[in-house]
């Protein structure tokens, strides 16, 4: 079974993903397929057999504030508003890498290229928890090409592109604005 464990994060940065990686991999035996660092939090994403795996976290002194059991089946409450209004808070907690699934799955039905770039904006910040500032700067260049030529539902577009433009020049996260669903017209 896959599951993200998302703990407190005591102090590490994004530079410091490597080390936390391969410590946290020898010091577990755990299936560790990738970590990233948030600014609140460390998300641990990994393979588990047993429920041993939030007491062996906790033990080296990480405070597991989540466990997200990652489950790539269809859902049927992922309908266009719901996983818009999820991505938005998921994103504007720094759960990147959650954010871009949401979305994921409504792309997948409708293959609209405005919620691709919001995909593709969320997996941009992935890459600063991985520590890949290039990474991250392509993908939000692409993301802002997607975005700009599309109509983006239920989000301020020129609200948003001007953050993405901010966030490009300092390489940094931003909020959202969260928006009345039902007051944004999906233009």
């Amino acid at each position: 079974m896959r599951v993200l464990l998302i703990t407190k994060n005591p102090g590490f940065k994004p530079e410091d993903r490597e080390a936390l990686f391969m410590n946290l991999r020898k010091a577990t035996k755990l299936k560790i397929i990738n970590i990233r660092i948030a600014s609140s939090h460390i998300e641990i994403d990994l393979n588990v057999d047993n429920n041993d795996y939030v007491y062996i976290i906790e033990n080296l002194g990480f405070k597991v504030m989540d466990t997200v059991k990652i489950d790539l089946e269809e859902d049927e409450k992922y309908n266009e508003e719901y996983a818009i209004k999820r991505y938005i808070e998921l994103f504007n907690e720094e759960r990147f890498w959650e954010a871009h699934e949401v979305l994921e799955r409504v792309w997948r039905k409708n293959r609209d290229e405005g919620i691709q770039g919001l995909i593709i904006l969320a997996a941009a910040f992935v890459k600063i928890q991985e520590n890949n500032p290039e990474a991250f700067k392509r993908l939000i260049i692409r993301a802002r090409e997607l975005i700009m030529k599309n109509q983006i539902p239920y989000i301020n577009k020129e609200k948003l592109l001007r953050k993405m433009d901010n966030a490009l020049l300092l390489t940094k996260p931003f909020k959202i604005e969260r928006e009345d669903l039902g007051s944004i017209q999906k233009a």
